[in-house]
């Protein structure tokens, strides 16, 4: 690739000639270019390589020679650029569009993958926003989670396929009885910062766990010895095994508290491992020490891109660097969850049935979709429950003489831009009806926590790594908003304990159905989660996330 010095020189050169076709002395164009004759007669010979210009000297010394342009700064530049981005110099690229992302999007709207001239394997990914925390404890939303599985391992996983648990840092474990579960860990497995993993890292990663509901079970975690782990109950959880799948359970090497960095650059024992973590861009790269099957991909480089949040046609795009070598392949699918709205039992006017129903009526998903932007039509499909498969509450009637308040708040939280035309839609059918909305975007933790006073409604998706009670269960128990907005409903809480047990014939459908008909919780639609793969980036599938899982994807190298 040319020198940036010899870009500067030929910008400088293309500036100052009136036309395509000029004649010139060798001291003249020396003149233009701030240099010595001898140094013009070099960089004249090197833009003449590249193909930017014809030089053709004249014998005689002061003769004019003729100087013809055979590139234009505008197409030098896309070259550039094309260049730059495929060689994942971001800041470069940047620098030389001034900082406007927008200039960028032509060349990486689509992604970029490389197979370098030394065989490693870069994968691209454009993305919308940063990602500055990669804890598994902390309220993770949907790219997060995926995340978190590719940097830690938990005692289990779940396989995405089949949705059987396996082993994974524990090759063995065994119910001892219903309430003592012992854990065989494997050997020698490394954490990306070098160190061993020990039982004892285990007993803390869990142990931290016991304050909250999910896991509230969990009397205690103990090393019996250095690869065995005994988790002792309170009550009996058949359901163990599936909660160890959960990312809150992943495994952190127990000195993670003294990193003051670990949510940026966290440190796990996964298939990849953080190289970089910026508001630009999530390195990751492949961690050659992982215990199972070490990755393909050698480096996944997501470019953080805010102006792609409204240029996206689908929520993940893949390319290769030939984008004339094939078809683009699309999957799409329903995802294991939807958007929503909440009625926060903090809020007075919404300790009225009658007012809960009329919102659920005036802001059913029907009405909601005629008033979305046409290409939103296109992702969102009115739901009837938390899952697709859920339908057992029909949309509601209007209710009558509801007494209507003349201001409602409604929070959601920021970087999800169809939030915002939902609320949209909102705020002018409630305006119809005499009722001013009032919109508060807060950041996600905040949301996650129910953490905002004078809310009446909280608006909010929930994206589930498997379409299962037991998936909606772990979720309803592990949202803390949840718990906030719905501090009255002992019963729901109680039951879902119960169903958990064994010892309630309501299922976790039945619990969020009951919710739902008193419109303390609103479905509003399911999202098409869609991922599309040009050919060139192999063994791509579309997970319930709508990611896929690095390890197995692949570059083909372009036939010769």
């Amino acid at each position: 690739m040319p020198s940036e010095r010899l870009y500067q020189h030929f910008e400088r050169l293309v500036r100052q000639l009136s036309s395509l076709d000029s004649e010139l002395t060798l001291g003249e164009v020396a003149e233009l270019l701030c240099c010595t004759s001898r140094n013009a007669r070099l960089l004249l010979q090197r833009m003449q390589e590249q193909g930017w210009l014809s030089w053709q000297a004249s014998a005689g010394r002061g003769r004019r020679a003729r100087l013809t342009l055979l590139d234009s700064p505008v197409m030098l530049q896309s070259r550039r650029l094309e260049a730059l981005v495929k060689q994942g110099r971001l800041e470069q690229a940047l620098q030389l569009v001034d900082g406007q992302v927008e200039r960028l999007l032509p060349y990486l709207v689509g992604g970029s993958g490389t197979l370098t001239s030394e065989g490693q394997q870069i994968l691209r990914v454009p993305y919308y926003r940063p990602l500055p925390n990669l804890l598994p404890h902390l309220p993770l939303r949907r790219s997060e989670i995926h995340l978190v599985r590719q940097i830690f391992n938990g005692l289990l996983r779940r396989n995405e396929e089949n949705g059987e648990i396996e082993s994974d840092l524990a090759h063995h474990w065994v119910m001892l009885s219903p309430l003592h579960w012992r854990f065989y860990l494997r050997p020698m497995v490394r954490f990306h910062h070098g160190g061993l993993l020990q039982a004892e890292d285990v007993c803390l990663s869990l142990g931290r766990l016991k304050s909250r509901p999910l896991f509230a079970h969990m009397e205690r975690v103990e090393a019996v010895s250095p690869r065995v782990v005994d988790i002792v109950l309170s009550t009996p959880d058949p359901w163990l095994p599936h909660l160890l799948c959960e990312p809150a359970a992943l495994i952190l090497p127990g000195d993670w508290q003294e990193r003051a960095d670990m949510a940026l650059y966290p440190v796990g024992s996964g298939p990849y491992r953080v190289v970089t973590n910026d508001s630009q861009r999530l390195r990751l790269a492949a961690f050659d020490d992982y215990f199972g099957l070490r990755a393909l991909l050698d480096e996944v480089d997501i470019w953080m891109l805010p102006p792609l949040a409204e240029r996206l046609t689908c929520q993940l795009q893949l390319a290769v660097e030939h984008r004339d070598s094939g078809q683009a392949r699309a999957a799409s699918a329903l995802e294991a969850g939807c958007y929503f709205m909440l009625a926060d039992q903090r809020s007075p006017r919404m300790a009225d049935g009658g007012l809960r129903s009329w919102l659920a009526h005036c802001l059913n998903p029907v009405r909601l979709l005629g008033g979305l932007p046409a290409e939103l039509h296109e992702v969102l499909a009115p739901a009837r429950g938390l899952l697709p498969r859920w339908r057992d509450v029909p949309l509601s009637s209007a209710p009558l003489n509801a007494a209507l308040p003349h201001r409602l708040v409604l929070a959601y939280f920021s970087q999800h831009l169809e939030f915002a035309a939902l609320a949209a839609v909102m705020g002018s059918r409630l305006e119809q009806e005499g009722i001013e909305l009032v919109v508060r975007e807060v950041d996600y933790h905040t949301w996650a926590r129910g953490d905002w006073e004078g809310v009446d409604l909280w608006l909010g998706t929930v994206n589930l790594e498997q379409a299962s009670d037991y998936a909606v269960y772990a979720w309803l128990q592990e949202l803390p908003l949840l718990r906030a907005v719905w501090r009255d409903e002992s019963s729901f809480w109680q039951g879902l304990t119960l169903w958990r047990d064994g010892l309630h014939e309501m299922g976790v459908r039945e619990e969020v159905a009951r919710l739902q008909r008193r419109a303390l919780f609103m479905p509003l639609f399911h999202h098409w989660l869609e991922l599309e793969n040009r050919s060139g980036v192999n063994g791509v599938r579309m997970t319930a996330l709508g990611w896929f899982d690095f390890r197995n994807a692949w570059i083909a190298p372009q036939a010769e």
